[in-house]
């Protein structure tokens, strides 16, 4: 089953229809109550991401089932500039980006770093706000047409030892959606981006 797609911004217009049709979803699968709350904080956290970007973003959002497997897709276009990235990620006077966001904070941030001037992501680079990404890296970043994919389950089976992997998997496990969803998909290409939460309740 495929839902409609519904149209979000990032006022929170369209949002109770969005939880409507999670709740639809859960229901058509025969989820148990538990399950149907896990899938909802799912829709919740994702549609969530939005909110913070300046201007107005509009967002499809719709979900794809088969039994008890789901995947929850955010679409949203944007031209990222670096006036919108810093009140995207509430950048401090430092001008460091704000470490406490946690995983949501830091996949959006990495995100917002992909979406901007080559020049100047390869300037985050080099200041390590895209380790987060590149660590999950599906395909190699391609400059030339500005594609980017990540996945939270090459970024788990990327983490070696140490005390920086340590907090890396404390942050993923206080994370609702790293700790629900089996798999985090992101696909950035030019001013298009793409999320796709992904859960199999077995």
């Amino acid at each position: 089953m495929v839902t409609d797609v519904i149209k979000i911004d990032n006022q929170a217009k369209g949002v109770q229809q969005a939880i409507g049709i999670t709740e639809m979803a859960a229901e058509f699968g025969g989820l148990s109550h538990k399950e149907g709350i896990r899938l909802r904080l799912l829709t919740e956290e994702l549609i969530g991401m939005t909110r913070g970007i300046a201007g107005q973003i509009m967002s499809d959002f719709w979900i794809k089932q088969d039994g008890k497997s789901y995947t929850l897709h955010l679409k949203f276009e944007i031209r990222m500039t670096r006036e919108i990235r810093e009140q995207l990620l509430g950048v401090s006077s430092s001008g460091k980006n704000s470490a406490q966001l946690g995983f949501m904070g830091k996949l959006l941030e990495g995100i917002a770093a992909m979406m901007l001037p080559y020049d100047d992501a390869y300037s985050d680079a080099i200041s390590g706000n895209l380790g987060f990404m590149t660590m999950g890296d599906i395909d190699t970043y391609q400059q030339s047409v500005n594609a980017y994919r990540w996945s939270l389950q090459n970024y788990k089976e990327s983490l070696g030892e140490g005390d920086e992997t340590d907090a890396a998997w404390d942050e993923l496990e206080k994370s609702i959606v790293a700790s629900i969803a089996d798999d985090v998909k992101v696909s950035v290409k030019g001013s298009n981006v793409e999320i796709v939460i992904c859960k199999n309740f077995k």
